[in-house]
């Protein structure tokens, strides 16, 4: 009985693509998550995998509340240059982005794919949208932004977004595990 209701209590792991921006017609963030494995991922982590369109992966470590100038797409801007969401001018993720970054460049050749860190996601979109998404929920965050597709194919972006997720979702279950472990001995 209790399998009938499992996909009631699965994550939600939400990855996000968009559409194109300034001098990029075609974005390769959602080229690359338009083509990941949805159904081997959700069977792989026992998760809700929803895709939405957003020379390395950078995985961002902060973003900022203030300091949106640039007009997007639709040449919008936040009202005075501030995300409305209330919350510290500076927020961090609690994944370990170091470690994403270097299991990552263990498991691929770093000539052809690398992923690296970076505490400057732009101040346009991206971040907006990190900063809304770090406000949420900082422990389970994270922004990847992705190459052009003249330095990755789309599949191969697809490849390494998977494989940053399966990093992310270790760390998570880690997290997990040792709260259960540490509540079990309290009780004990």
């Amino acid at each position: 009985m209790s399998n009938d209701l499992d996909y009631l209590f699965k994550p939600i792991v939400l990855v996000t693509g968009f559409g194109p921006f300034a001098n990029h017609p075609v974005n390769a963030s959602w080229e690359g998550v338009k083509l990941m494995n949805k159904d081997e991922i959700e069977k792989k982590h026992n998760i809700e995998l929803v895709q939405i369109e957003i020379p390395s992966f950078t995985l961002e470590m902060q973003a900022h509340r203030k300091g949106y100038q640039r007009m997007d797409y639709l040449d919008k801007c936040p009202v005075n240059h501030i995300c409305p969401v209330e919350g510290a001018i500076r927020l961090h993720t609690k994944l370990n982005v170091e470690r994403i970054c270097k299991e990552f460049n263990e498991c691929f050749d770093v000539e052809k794919m690398k992923a690296v860190s970076s505490k400057d996601a732009g101040r346009y979109l991206c971040e907006y949208i990190y900063y809304t998404s770090l406000s949420a929920d900082n422990a389970r965050s994270l922004f990847v932004h992705v190459p052009d597709l003249t330095i990755y194919s789309a599949e191969e972006t697809a490849r390494g977004l998977e494989k940053v997720l399966d990093l992310c979702m270790e760390q998570l279950f880690e997290i997990e595990d040792s709260k259960e472990v540490s509540e079990k001995l309290q009780n004990t």
